[in-house]
């Protein structure tokens, strides 16, 4: 394994996840303060999403097509833009709930460019028999970002004026650009060989490729399912601490870097999980993330939230790396970017569909309704990911034991 670049890659997820949870928590507190509505929480978290139903396409035969590396940085950089942007907005007091749903929404397009870019340089510069435990690796620095981000985040919104806060997110999010950019990346010669076809047939190969096989269609499902939960309880923890706990930005702080633990915690037992449960490590995921979202929608007791929340972010965590291992190893390469962003534009169409109806249910119901129906679904995919465990090539690949 080549060490500086897995350095490199690791201080890269750790920084820019660092950056997008304290901007997250900022965000989310200020609105939900500002406006006293959990419907405009539910847009905030929805239509961030909705360009990614256009981009996705376009960005997955991007990064089959070109240099990984480059539009990894590109879209990095983008990020840094509209981040100063908005720091802008709120340094000269123009800022509305809109901009701030507008910003987020392009912010989140970068994100659909970025991650499957970082995600195809992984596949390419690292070996397959060290994928599961790069990403799991990977895994624990995003998330171990995630929570002092989101402890800053928590910090930040209770003592210090958004605009400072803002501008050491831009920090966050430069250092990363920077670190990505010194990873060493030569273009596989397979890649560099690989006849260029149009882009509308390149995109109806990558449809006709995810048709014929069918594991991938069973792996995206239960993947939007956590990053459904994933996101969802993100976005809604601002409310539900504020209006169903009753509780502060600190605690709310304190909440998001819980399920922040929940992810280091399963990055760093990702592969003895995957060693253990094989073929049924999907089943187990989701019974945690089933676990967590009943203590959060049945209790008002904050250490029964906290408790909640820490199953959740373990599940979401297995979820999202496991498996998204398991997509890679039974994806050809040259298909990597495509499937990436098929797989992403499944997770943003479900919190799309699903946040204004959350929204809705929060404001007129209660916050805590929200994580009881999250349960419906996920309890739907823990009896599907026992079908899928039988799957030949799901068993050949969780086998393995070099995870």
């Amino acid at each position: 394994m080549n060490r500086t670049n897995r350095n490199k890659l690791l201080s890269g997820y750790f920084l820019y996840e660092c950056g997008r949870a304290m901007y997250f928590v900022l965000v989310t507190w200020v609105l939900f303060q500002w406006t006293g509505n959990a419907l405009y929480t539910g847009l905030f978290v929805s239509f961030g999403f909705v360009p990614g139903l256009f981009s996705n396409l376009i960005f997955g035969v991007l990064v089959d097509r070109h240099n990984r590396k480059m539009l990894a940085n590109l879209a990095s950089g983008m990020s840094l833009f509209i981040l100063s942007l908005l720091l802008f907005s709120f340094v000269y007091e123009w800022v509305t709930p809109w901009w701030m749903i507008a910003t987020h929404m392009v912010l989140q397009t970068t994100g659909s460019l970025f991650r499957p870019s970082l995600q195809a340089l992984v596949a390419e510069v690292f070996d397959q028999q060290e994928l599961p435990r790069i990403f799991s690796l990977s895994g624990a620095a995003t998330i171990s970002g995630s929570l002092l981000g989101a402890a800053l985040g928590g910090i930040f919104s209770s003592w210090f004026a958004t605009p400072l806060s803002l501008a050491m997110v831009l920090v966050f999010y430069l250092s990363a650009f920077i670190s990505i950019s010194l990873m060493k990346y030569i273009p596989s010669s397979e890649r560099k060989h690989m006849k260029k076809q149009r882009f509308f047939t390149e995109l109806k190969d990558g449809f006709a490729y995810l048709k014929s096989h069918t594991i991938l269609h069973s792996l995206f499902m239960m993947m939007m399912l956590g990053q459904l939960t994933f996101h969802t309880t993100l976005g809604f923890l601002s409310v539900y601490t504020s209006a169903y706990l009753d509780r502060s930005a600190l605690i709310y702080g304190f909440l998001d870097v819980t399920f922040s633990i929940g992810g280091i915690t399963a990055g760093l037992l990702g592969a003895w999980w995957w060693r253990k449960l094989k073929n049924h490590l999907a089943i187990g995921s989701l019974a945690s993330i089933a676990l967590g979202l009943l203590l959060l929608g049945i209790t008002r007791n904050v250490w029964m939230a906290f408790t909640g929340v820490l199953f959740v972010g373990v599940g979401t965590s297995f979820v999202r790396a496991l498996l998204q291992s398991v997509q890679q190893i039974a994806t050809e390469k040259e298909y990597h970017g495509r499937m990436s962003s098929f797989r992403m534009l499944c997770n943003q169409a479900s919190v799309i569909i699903t946040g204004p109806l959350f929204g809705v249910i929060a404001s007129t119901l209660s916050a805590n309704v929200v994580f009881m129906t999250l349960l419906i679904p996920v309890s739907l995919g823990m009896i599907w990911s026992i079908y899928q465990s039988r799957h030949p090539l799901f068993m050949e690949i969780t086998s393995n034991k070099t995870a």
